[in-house]
């Protein structure tokens, strides 16, 4: 080796070895905590834990006599720190004594390298005057934070126990500086795109320039998938403080992951003294989810959210705070949890805004599981702290992440049922925001808004456990509205485990807000099959209630003698009565057994019965069955209750084995049957059920939902299975008493004796007792197995008591407690809500009179005097709800009628079904009086109920009076068809009428006659109740009600009224007229007059009490079944009045067009519109409406009927009926007068129309010029196929009726007369061209084939038959009228139109007869005519001769029309009736054939 570099080599030896010591001291010289007697400063002063003062002068610790003194030392202790960061040794040192610390007290030494968060005891000091000096290496706890603490050790101090500890020092050696590289690690988002990471050259300079080599290795985070690999140089130019930088390139994956990392580590540098050990981890944040982190944030309102372990456990000790905040303006953090599972001890606690200092919203583990956590905060953050314990861990959460703008949150309770509830019942209310917006004037309005709901299977299954349910909540937009959903609930009769099921909303539709739906509701039907279970309250009676008890066994003897003998069936009578007047509520079976296999199938008064409830306990290896049956309909079907035999049987009993040698043979029934009776006192009465075994030990039940009238008739009932008489509280190995006792009010406890003879301390000794009736008690002792004792405990009550324990004491001897009954006469207030389903109008009716069905689910409010809320329940499946335990003083009890909902098909679950009040009662001067002149409810103007708790505005309220008594039967009745008011919407209303018809079921609908009419089964009417001035029943008339009678219920053009979509909807003014009489009184136009042919008699129209109309926009559109409108006045200033989209309707009665006097109002453009149903519009009166009164563009049946219809259209296209498509048309017995254009116009080619015994006139007065065309006739058809019979025409504009295309169209025995009335025209005019002119062989085509008339030679007067003569096609079917000219309702020659001869029109039908049939006279064929007009034709004569009408004269005018294949021509010439000759029409020329 050359002397150079030798020599730098010894340097380098040299420099590396050389190092500094530093000492951290404290020789306690003065009275401080913060002495500094070392080269070094520690980083802290000494830190008092658990003394009293908290500092150097006084108590357990403290500094005396220049030295740190402790004594008696219980939980108190000292630490201090020293930041020793880069040492390489550290070593503790101080002298010290012991004083009296022996027995296992001693003074710990104790180190920390993380600040005190955990310590290491690493010796102690303990001994009596023992001292010393203290050395110990502490490199291992090397750190920024190294802390040393003085803490007890082992037992607590005595007050006689000190340490004490001088000179106290740390000396650490630190190495001479060298060149260091160092690097921080670095944690990047998965779509930064780069994690970079900076180098620095720290520590002294070099020598020179170096470079240093790095690379980067896998850890969790894998090159390829989650990043790129980096490896290089990287240059340095020797001077500390120089940096560079590496960039590794970071892939984004897409896939939801935990945190993953790698490492960037240095592998080599061209100078070897440069420091290069230092690494740095890169940590990749997964950016498709949040995964919490301490300290972390996020501004997001769309991701999923993590615990600290992400997809994996989370770890044990840690303290992580997060917050999110939503990214986008104006909006509130929504967080919905799918998933959660946070072991007992470790907690996640949620704060309302942006840091724990916020309002805690809740603390959450796997016991208290959270769904759907909102911000309310003004920021709209959420801030989440997570704290586990050093024990299990768990999967933690995942959490769904939403954003809302303000508005409703959607929010619904959990509920549990049991399996015979009927239905379960959700409570869902709109919170947070009101729905609505701002009116200039008027302020916030609230508005409606909707959500969607289903049902979704969990272990509860659709079907089989419940029905499945969906449908849609209408809320009214009010903060804190509640609506209810009813989910049916199948009771099967089979015992099964909890199941639930879950309610999910699936979508929101509200006009000026963001609805937030994302929470969820779980149903759990409560467990049937129960192992060892302690007697719960199962049902509670409140009311004008007893009960009555009876049982047996199947043993036949005790077990002193035979044990184990048993026999097949049991029968025994009730021990108490039950009055002849009573009704059966409930009654129950109970059965128990010993055996291996269950027997949940028995007989009972000879009917199989199957199990409710299914029970198991055991002892030892033996096992015991009970069960339950709810036999209600059973006992109501016994005549005679209280002489009735109950028999009991088919019960399979295991009397073998250790059952026998053990003398626990079991087999025996009970049955409780609850009654009502309104000549009982009113109590309430609890039934707590299970099936509990016992030994040495017990059970308490209180019944505490009461206020004592007084302690008479106060009784307690104890069903218990298996108890040994021969066993009592003082037999061997028994440390409990045998005994049934009663705890008072005043905490005084009453033990229970005499049933079987027992003292109080052998209660379950197979008796069944009643000391409640007699004398004699009821006393039977030889019920082996079974005890059922009924106890008085009237003198253990007093008045006013609210609480009374039942406790149930079991010894040594194996008791199986089944069943407690708790009665006493109490303050209650209970009634019934219930569905007057057929409410007919008129005074309200109780449920007896109506028949009224109870109605489930309702919610029913409990105020005091003053109007504060107290308590609140839901009606039970029988409508019943009852209150209890109130002192003596005035209450309110209200229905919150927006929960109640409809007993007819689909109500349980309509949402927007919304009835109104018809009935309630209430106590008046201490009597409970029917109130039913309440219809509508305390405001029948009212949109909605007030919300839950509200008592000011309610709308169903009854006030009760409880003084020492039970008030029973303040009842509400409520209707779902019943209309109070004017209003556009809400409860009561028109369209809520429409809403409920269109969902609820008519499956035993039959309302009641009133005093018009009886609406038949299953039709769903409406009933008009609105109260009009000087109301009958004193309710504040309507503000729509109009002077002249009627009421006003304007449409605004934002709120239409809903589609009509039910079956036999039915909208009937005449049920308002019905209550407050026809006070619109008086009819409209041409009731009574004849129509037709045949002079058939219009209807009435009359006025209504009731008119509907809408600024803009259709009023009506139906697309329901057999719909019917009727005895209504609808109009509107645009659209249609009534449109029949789809399904059936029936138009009756109405004031079409006109208000409710027939006076114009609006600007009407259809009254009725057909665009695709069957219609019937009969009976109505139509005017003033400006393009069609009646508009059929689709359909396949429209009869249009007794209708007038008046001064319709207001353009020269604007006609009273006009047919544009559909099929099935009858018009038939219409007035139809003053048309702007056609009376009917079928000129879109609607084929197959029937137009007869109608009145058609005056049509036509503007239809000059309808788009280039005259449009004046009174009948304008282009189809095929058409009949237009038996009508009178007259007095039109321009043709009576005019065929313009189409074939096969019938006009037959009309009576058609002075058309024409503003431009010449024809009664009937092919073409719309005047004349057609006859044509050789009829040869020409158009309209009708432009069918030749028949053309008359002579009519003559023979006899007494009138006899015509003249030519016409083969087989044509000839009319012969006479015209209007002999009637005198023309002129001659008003028909003329430019021809020599007039073509009069048909007004008298004289008769018909077929060319070639035996009618026809002349059989001659082929016979050429030709007249002055140009008629020609080489065709048939005819003959026929007609019964001489009566009036017929010489010089009367006929006219004839011809028709073959239902085409008929126009009018044929006219021609006079003159006396016989042999040739009357000298216009004609004819040659006569030679023969």
């Amino acid at each position: 080796m050359s002397l150079k570099y030798f020599c730098y080599l010894l340097v380098l030896m040299c420099a590396t070895s050389f190092y500094a010591q530093e000492t951290y001291r404290d020789n306690f010289s003065s009275v401080s905590y913060s002495n500094n007697n070392g080269s070094s400063n520690f980083s802290t002063n000494w830190i008092e834990t658990g003394d009293t003062n908290n500092g150097p002068t006084s108590q357990y610790i403290r500094i005396s006599s220049n030295r740190l003194e402790f004594n008696w030392i219980w939980a108190e202790n000292i630490r201090r720190s020293a930041n020793l960061n880069g040492a390489s040794t550290a070593v503790l040192s101080f002298n010290w004594q012991a004083i009296s610390l022996t027995n296992g007290r001693a003074l710990a030494i104790q180190v920390s390298n993380n600040g005190g968060a955990s310590y290491s005891t690493i010796n102690t000091i303990s001994g009596n005057n023992n001292s010393g000096t203290y050395s110990q290496d502490i490199s291992g706890f090397i750190s920024e934070t190294t802390t040393i603490r003085f803490a007890k050790s082992g037992n607590n101090w005595n007050d006689n126990d000190y340490a004490l500890i001088d000179n106290f020092q740390i000396t650490a050696t630190f190495p001479a500086p060298i060149p260091i590289i160092e690097v921080d690690d670095v944690t990047v988002d998965e779509d930064s795109g780069n994690a970079t990471f900076t180098v620095r050259h720290t520590g002294t300079n070099a020598t020179t320039p170096f470079t240093v080599n790095y690379q980067t290795v896998n850890g969790s985070a894998i090159d390829g998938s989650d990043y790129t690999s980096a490896s290089g140089i990287l240059n340095f130019n020797g001077t500390a403080g120089d940096t560079e930088t590496i960039t590794v390139p970071i892939l984004n994956d897409g896939s939801i992951e935990n945190p993953e990392d790698f490492t960037l580590e240095f592998t080599l540098v061209s100078d070897p003294q440069v420091d290069i050990s230092d690494t740095a981890t890169g940590t990749i944040i997964d950016d498709d989810a949040l995964i919490m982190t301490d300290g972390g944030s996020a501004t997001t309102c769309s991701d999923t959210f993590f615990d600290p372990g992400g997809l994996s456990n989370y770890s044990n000790n840690q303290d992580v705070t997060y917050t999110i905040c939503p990214d986008t303006a104006d909006t509130y953090l929504n967080i919905n949890f799918t998933s959660f599972e946070i072991v007992s001890g470790d907690l996640l606690y949620i704060y309302d805004g942006n840091s724990t200092g916020a309002t805690l919203i809740g603390q959450y583990d796997s016991a208290n599981v959270p769904t759907s956590i909102n911000s309310s905060a003004a920021s709209g953050c959420l801030t989440f702290r997570f704290v586990s314990n050093g024990s299990n861990t768990g999967a933690g959460w995942e959490a769904e992440i939403n954003c809302f703008p303000d508005g409703p949150i959607i929010i619904i309770e959990d509920i549990t049922i049991d399996e015979d509830v009927g239905n379960a019942v959700f409570t869902v209310r709109s919170t947070r925001a009101a729905h609505g917006r701002n009116v200039f004037l008027f302020g916030f309005v609230e508005a409606p808004f909707t959500v969607d709901f289903q049902t979704v299977d969990g272990l509860a299954l659709a079907g089989s456990d419940y029905t499945a349910s969906s449908g849609t909540l209408t809320f009214t937009g009010e903060l804190n509205n509640v609506q209810t959903i009813s989910v049916p609930i199948a009771n099967d009769g089979v015992p099964e485990f909890a199941e639930d099921f879950d309610i999910v909303f699936t979508g929101a539709n509200a006009q000026y807000a963001v609805v937030n739906y994302n929470d969820s509701g779980k149903g759990t039907i409560n467990s049937q099959i129960l192992a060892n279970d302690p007697l719960t309250l199962f049902q509670e009676f409140d009311g004008y209630y007893d009960y009555s008890t009876t049982g047996g066994t199947l043993r036949t003897s005790p077990n002193g003698a035979s044990p184990c003998a048993v026999t097949t069936s049991s029968s025994n009578s009730l021990v108490s009565p039950v009055p002849a007047t009573a009704t059966v509520e409930r009654a129950y079976l109970y059965w128990s057994h010993s055996s291996t296999v269950r027997d949940a199938d028995v007989t009972f008064e000879g009917q199989s019965v199957s199990a409710n409830f299914l029970y198991q306990t055991s002892l030892g290896n033996r096992n015991f069955f009970g069960y339950v049956s709810d036999v209600t309909t059973i006992v109501q079907g016994v005549t005679d209750l209280s002489n009735n035999v109950f028999d009991f049987s088919d019960l399979t009993i295991n009397n073998t084995g250790e059952y026998c040698t053990t003398s626990t043979v079991l087999g025996g029934w009970a049955l409780m049957v609850f009654y009502e009776d309104r000549s009982l006192p009113a109590v309430n009465i609890n039934l707590y059920q299970g099936f509990d075994g016992l030994s040495n030990e017990g059970n308490s039940f209180t019944l505490d939902s009461f206020y004592a009238i007084s302690g008479t008739g106060a009784k307690a009932s104890f069903l218990s299975w298996e108890g040994d008489p021969d066993l009592n509280g003082s037999s061997s190995g028994s440390t409990n008493p045998e005994e049934l006792s009663i705890t008072n009010q005043r905490n005084q406890n009453f033990v229970l004796t005499g049933d079987g003879g027992q003292t109080g301390n052998n209660s379950y000794n197979s008796t069944i007792y009643d000391n409640t009736v007699g004398p004699p008690v009821y006393n039977n002792a030889s019920t082996y197995g079974v005890d059922l004792d009924t106890y008085d405990i009237s003198s253990f009550i007093q008045p006013a008591d609210s609480e009374v324990t039942a406790n149930v004491d079991v010894g040594q001897d194996f008791v199986i407690s089944a069943a407690v009954v708790l009665k006493v006469p109490s303050n209650l207030i209970a009634g019934r809500v219930f569905e007057d389903v057929n409410y007919p109008g008129g005074a309200g009716r109780d449920q007896l009179a109506s028949g009224g069905i109870g109605i489930s689910g309702a919610i029913v409010e409990l105020f005091d005097s003053s109007g504060t809320f107290i308590q609140r329940k839901n009606t039970e499946a029988n409508g019943n709800y009852s209150f209890g335990g109130m002192a003596d003083g005035d209450y309110f009890i209200k229905v919150v009628s927006s929960t109640v909902r409809s007993t007819r098909d689909s109500g349980a679950n309509c949402s927007s079904c919304y009835p109104v009040q018809t009935y309630k009662s209430e106590m008046v001067s201490s009597n409970i009086i029917d109130v039913i002149d309440e219809i509508g409810g305390t405001d029948p103007t009212a949109n909605q109920d007030v919300s839950l708790g509200v008592f000011n505005n309610a709308q169903s309220i009854s006030s009760v009076e409880v003084s020492g008594n039970g008030v029973v039967g303040i009842n509400f009745g409520f209707n779902f068809n019943t209309i109070v008011n004017t209003n556009e919407f809400g409860q009561g209303s028109l369209e809520q009428f429409i809403l409920n018809s269109n969902t609820l079921g008519e499956t035993g609908l039959d309302i009641e006659a009133n005093s018009i009419f009886d609406p038949a089964v299953e039709e769903d009417v409406s009933i008009f109740m609105i109260p009009p001035t000087g109301d009958s029943f004193g309710r504040t008339a309507d503000v729509n009600y109009n002077a002249a009678g009627y009421f006003n219920i304007l449409i605004d053009d934002s709120n239409e009224l809903s589609t009509i979509t039910g079956t036999n909807t039915i909208i009937d003014g005449r049920t308002q007229a019905a209550y407050s009489g026809d006070v619109n009184s008086g009819t409209v136009g041409a009731g009574g007059t004849s129509v037709g042919v045949s002079n058939i008699a219009l209807p009435n129209y009359e006025r209504p009490e009731i008119q509907v109309h809408r600024d803009k926009g259709d009023v009506f559109i139906s697309e329901g079944i057999n719909v019917t409108i009727r005895n209504l006045s609808v109009f509107a200033d645009k659209n249609s009045a009534i449109v029949a989209e789809q399904g059936s309707l029936n138009v009756v009665q109405n004031l079409i067009g006109v208000d409710a006097t027939a006076n114009n109002s609006g600007d009407l453009k259809v009254g009725v519109e057909n665009k695709g149903a069957d219609i019937n519009v009969d009976g109505n009166y139509l005017s003033t409406i400006t393009e069609s009164a009646i508009l059929i563009d689709g359909g396949n049946s429209s009869i249009i009927q007794n209708n007038h219809f008046i001064n319709n259209g207001s353009t020269a296209c604007d006609d009273a009926i006009l047919l544009a498509d559909g099929s099935g048309v009858i018009i038939r017995q219409n007035y139809i007068e003053a048309s702007a254009s056609t009376a009917i116009d079928g000129e879109d080619k609607v084929d197959s129309i029937i137009i007869t015994e109608n009145s058609l006139t005056t049509s036509g007065q503007d239809g000059g010029n309808c788009q280039g065309n005259p449009q004046q006739m009174a009948v304008k058809l282009a189809g095929n196929g058409s009949s237009v019979t038996n009508n009178k025409i007259y007095q039109n504009g321009g043709a009576g009726i005019a065929i313009v295309d189409g074939s096969s169209n019938l006009i037959s025995q009309n009576s058609i007369y002075a058309n024409g009335t503003v431009t010449p025209s024809l009664g009937i005019d092919l073409d719309m061209d005047g004349v057609t002119l006859n044509d050789t062989a009829d040869s020409d085509s158009g309209p009708n084939n432009l069918e030749n008339f028949p053309v008359i030679n002579s009519a003559f007067i023979s006899g007494t038959n009138l006899v015509v003569t003249g030519w016409t096609s083969p087989g044509s079917t000839v009319e012969v009228f006479f015209t209007d000219i002999n009637e005198g309702t023309a002129t001659l020659g008003d028909n003329q139109l430019g021809l020599t001869q007039d073509y009069g029109e048909g007004q008298i039908y004289i008769g018909t007869a077929v060319e070639g049939s035996s009618d026809d006279q002349d059989a001659t064929s082929s016979s050429l005519y030709l007249d002055n007009d140009g008629n020609t034709d080489n065709t048939n004569k005819y003959k026929f001769v007609f019964p001489l009408p009566s009036g017929t004269a010489v010089g009367d005018l006929i006219t004839t029309t011809g028709t073959r294949s239902n085409s008929t021509s126009e009018f044929s010439p006219e021609v006079v009736i003159k006396a016989y000759t042999a040739i009357t029409n000298r216009n004609i020329t004819y040659r006569i054939k030679s023969n």
